[in-house]
């Protein structure tokens, strides 16, 4: 490992300083603390689950008129998640992509809604308010505010219905991370957890009371690790410390309570990783995808398991831009460095109302370091020719023809004429510039680290580094009365008001490297050489950047949001019958500025001869932010929801939903100004719709006891999103230029044309688990989701080349789309999550509990279009484990994640019939593989 191991140990002792006196007390008292009976009961019985979120009043999940789903401490650390995104996965109606971007950063699906990326419509609370208020938003998603450690009580997932009308954003799901308080008693627990590649992680919290009616919490993790993917440097470190103090009147009737979270915490972001599959001739289609095989797929050369692109050799690169050079370190990964503080609380007044308030306040930077694989893998020889022909030759050529007679690529691989230059240069063939003109033959590679040329033996490729910075802060205010009173049954009855207000500033570039592609990949430095292999002119990369500043744009954005709610708590017919009456207004008033990194500039260093060996064309093209654009709009929406339940018996209820929830635009619509002017189709304005719909209808079974438990649903969701814009070129025009016959379509004029994407589902989710009493410690829980989400909506016309069988442009022709009745993108039809346990201490009297999970998740298309239409196969994940209670207060945990090492990939880009694999035998793509098998012990002491 490359940290000091004198500043780890400092640390850990840090935390086992802060643990020492409340070990000490909890000794001095003479026992464990016992676990209050609402948790030892719901524990045993999961009709008595409380759950608090989606409600006004406190419930529990067999009472509830929506879908709610829950995991509780106990049951977070024995799945042992490496993210939230894993965690996540557990619940059903949830796809995570199983989490294979790192601990952070992943992307989640509810119910067949699109995968924008992110957590667009599974926005995630903490204790009710949201971390941050908008859960999309680009280079932030809503997990890197998320790290579940001891303090983590449990975790609730609401599904539509009231989540969309309690909480902003709730369109698919909503979740809440509850938080331990402080109790009547000390208790506190620390954990060390060690993984095989070379993880370490240390947890700790520590509760109780702080002074009468005062009680207290504080806990948090540290760890570092070298990553789960072989990076070759210390890849994820850092932790969070969050704590509570809280405040209960004596007669319970006043409650106030006080939070702050700090996190400041770095995790390697992984992504997709070049693959070849066997040879296909014509690209795939709707009814003949090219279906991927796992048995079939190969790497090229990274291994799938545990290689990455990133290594030591590429860890740092230089960046070029307004600000000048800077240096750029991969090891920075995803790095939120957070502040979150929170006040709330809640008053009983007479006659049976109640007021209640939550205040959050969260500000910080994320950063983002990742770096993209490009699907250009080949041959040294090959890619190094293509750089001949695409970076040295074109750009000379079409610079002679211009007359730009000061162009570096041109005076520096050719020989100008020192007079009638032009003249010469006129009209010339490509073929007649080489041959008379040329200086430089070819290109060449030498690796940066060592200056050694690169081998025909390996393979080159482009890496694409996305960086960048986000200033960030968010303020929720949440304030709620309720009345208590009885008519036809007893009611409680809650009006909210909700107030918001964020700020994001992102400043985002990007590059492009070239590589090797290998498990320690190595960045490359390319030159033009003549015949002899001298270098000519100046060089085409600068620390193995070609383009050091490409791209990005300069954002700051503003939101003012307010929301008014109200929600109907019914019970009635002896408490029979529960229904949830809910309405919800919300207004979005967004202030937007973004500039994109669209101005080209040279930025050769005064001094520096062009063309000469001691330049480089890398820096004579940097992108700079260019001219303002501004968004100043306001958004409106209305969401309802019902909702009914009915206990037949103590165990069994069925329950009923209606809802329809509402998105006001995201960070990431707002940032690319997708509504940010009137659109305007064949010469019309039409009016866009720029806020998504969501109707939801949904009825289930519940039968809940101490030995089984079923719940069943079926659902239906009709999905409206806002308005698509399509542009393509008129090919038809008369203003399209030609030459040499070839409509030129850059000339052509502009098409939009309007459309919407929407996506329809039909599914059921179940729920099983089951304690049979002949044989004592068995538990079988599993759960399973089958959907069949259809997109509505999307037909849009492209236009695509023609060309002859040397490759030539020849001409265009239009294609019209259609996405109807096609699967989603990245959604699986059938998902399922076995969890079997048994528990040796009845039969053996041996304290030790085993444990296994199967989660399946079916094939997946990469894209919904018609063209290119490629099938990922479904796949498979075993995990297993076991838990040992050394004593009363120690227990040990030993889990095995991906037990059978499967390979299978969670997304991939479509795979095209003409890229094909370096060697030409086969085809070439990219794919985000699983993490291979890992191997986590953990020791944990609670008291």
């Amino acid at each position: 490992m490359t940290y000091s191991i004198t500043r780890y140990l400092t640390r850990s002792a840090a935390l086992a300083i802060c643990l020492a006196p409340a070990l000490v007390f909890a000794q001095q008292q003479g026992g464990a603390a016992k676990p209050a009976p609402q948790a030892a009961e719901a524990a045993t019985d999961p009709s008595a689950v409380v759950i608090v979120t989606g409600v006004t009043k406190t419930t529990t999940k067999k009472n509830a008129t929506f879908s709610i789903n829950t995991l509780s401490a106990e049951e977070i650390q024995r799945l042992a998640p490496m993210s939230t995104a894993d965690m996540l996965a557990n619940f059903p109606g949830i796809y995570s992509e199983g989490g294979s971007a790192g601990e952070a950063s992943n992307n989640i699906t509810v119910r067949g809604l699109p995968v924008t990326g992110g957590y667009r419509f599974a926005p995630q609370l903490v204790d009710g308010l949201p971390a941050y208020e908008e859960p999309e938003a680009p280079f932030m998603n809503n997990d890197v505010f998320i790290r579940d450690d001891l303090m983590t009580e449990s975790v609730e997932l609401v599904k539509g219905g009231p989540g969309g009308i309690l909480y902003s954003n709730g369109l698919g799901a909503t979740v809440n991370h509850v938080t331990r308080t402080g109790g009547d008693h000390v208790a506190g627990g620390y954990k060390i957890e060690y993984a095989d590649y070379g993880f370490l992680r240390q947890d700790a919290f520590i509760s109780g009371p702080l002074a009468p009616n005062v009680t207290g919490a504080i806990g948090g993790f540290y760890r570092r690790s070298d990553g789960v993917r072989d990076t070759g440097y210390t890849a994820d470190r850092g932790g969070q410390v969050r704590g509570n103090v809280v405040y209960t009147s004596n007669d319970r009737k006043t409650t106030a309570r006080a939070d702050a979270l700090v996190i400041n915490d770095r995790t390697a972001f992984y992504q997709n990783l070049p693959i070849s599959v066997p040879r296909f001739s014509n690209p795939g289609t709707p009814a003949n995808p090219t279906a991927i095989s796992q048995n079939t797929i190969q790497p090229l050369g990274i291994d799938f398991a545990h290689g990455t692109t990133a290594s030591p050799y590429n860890r740092y690169f230089n960046m070029t831009g307004e600000y000048g050079t800077r240096t750029i370190d991969q090891a920075d990964g995803i790095h939120p460095d957070f502040k979150m503080f929170t006040l709330s609380g809640s008053r009983e007044l007479e006659d049976g109302w109640k007021v209640s308030a939550g205040l959050r306040y969260t500000t910080g930077t994320n950063g983002f370091n990742a770096v993209f694989t490009g699907n250009d893998t080949a041959t040294s020889t090959n890619f190094l020719n293509a750089r001949y022909q695409n970076d040295v030759i074109s750009p000379a050529h079409g610079a002679a023809l211009g007359c730009n007679l000061g162009n570096a690529k041109l005076v520096g691989f050719f020989n100008v004429p020192s007079s009638n230059a032009c003249a010469s240069f006129a009209n010339i063939s490509r073929e007649d510039f080489i041959k008379k003109y040329a200086k430089a033959t070819a290109v060449a590679g030498r690796y940066l680290n060592d200056g050694s040329p690169v081998p025909a033996s390996a393979n080159l490729n482009f890496m694409i580094p996305f960086i960048a910075d986000v200033d960030a802060s968010s303020t929720s205010l949440d304030l709620k009365t309720q009345k208590s009173f009885t008519l036809k049954g007893s009611h409680d009855l809650t009006f909210g008001v909700y107030k918001s207000r964020y700020n994001y500033a992102p400043n985002f570039q990007q590059a492009l490297l070239v590589s090797d592609v290998a498990n320690q990949s190595r960045l490359v430095d390319l030159i033009a050489v003549d015949a002899q292999g001298n270098q000519v002119g100046p060089s085409l990369t600068q620390g193995g950047a070609i383009l050091p500043g490409w791209g990005g744009f300069v954002s700051k954005i503003q939101g003012d949001g307010n929301a008014a709610y109200l929600l109907d708590h019914w019970e009635t017919m002896g408490n029979k019958l529960k229904m949830d009456f809910g309405v919800r207004w919300q207004n979005l008033k967004a202030d937007v500025t973004r500039r994109d990194r669209n101005v080209i500039t040279d930025l050769t260093p005064a001094g520096v001869v062009v063309g000469s060996t001691q330049d480089t064309t890398a820096d004579n093209e940097i992108s700079m932010p260019g001219d303002p654009h501004t968004l100043r709009q306001t958004y409106h929406g209305f969401g309802w929801s019902v909702g009914g339940n009915y206990s037949f018996s103590k165990p069994l209820a069925v329950y009923g939903l209606a809802s329809d929830s509402f998105r006001l635009p995201s960070l990431q619509d707002l940032n690319d100004l997708s509504t940010a002017t009137a659109t305007v189709v064949n010469g019309k304005p039409v009016e866009v719709s720029a806020v998504e719909h969501i109707r939801q209808y949904e009825i289930g079974l519940r039968y809940l006891t101490r030995g089984f438990g079923a719940s069943i649903a079926a659902f239906y969701n009709n999905f409206s999103p806002r308005s698509a814009i399509n542009i393509y070129k008129d090919i038809t025009s008369a203003s399209c230029g030609t030459q040499g016959g070839v409509t030129q379509i850059n000339s052509c004029p502009d098409v939009a044309q309007l459309y919407k994407r929407g996506v329809q589902n039909v599914g059921t989710e179940i729920e099983l688990s089951w304690r049979p009493a002949a044989l004592e410690g068995l538990e079988l829980k599993g759960n399973l989701v089958m959907q069949n989400p259809k997109v509505n909506g999307a037909n849009y016309t492209i236009t695509q080349e023609d060309k002859d069988p040397q490759g030539v442009i020849t001409g265009y022709h239009y294609v019209q789309v259609s996405e109807d009745g096609r699967r989603p993108r990245r959604l699986p039809k059938v998902m399922v999550n076995l969890m079997p346990s048994y528990d040796l201490k009845p039969l053996t009297d041996v304290p030790v509990s085993l444990y296994a999970q199967y989660q399946y998740y079916g094939s997946r298309y990469s894209e919904a279009t018609d063209s290119n239409v490629t099938l990922y196969p479904a796949y498979h994940i075993i995990n297993a484990g076991a838990q040992y209670q050394i004593s009363e207060r120690l227990s040990a945990h030993l889990h095995v994640a991906n037990l059978t090492n499967q390979l299978s990939f969670t997304e991939g880009d479509p795979l095209f019939n003409d890229l094909l694999s370096p060697d030409g035998t086969r085809n070439r793509g990219v794919a985000r593989p699983l993490f291979g098998r890992t191997l986590r012990f953990s020791l944990t002491y609670m008291f």
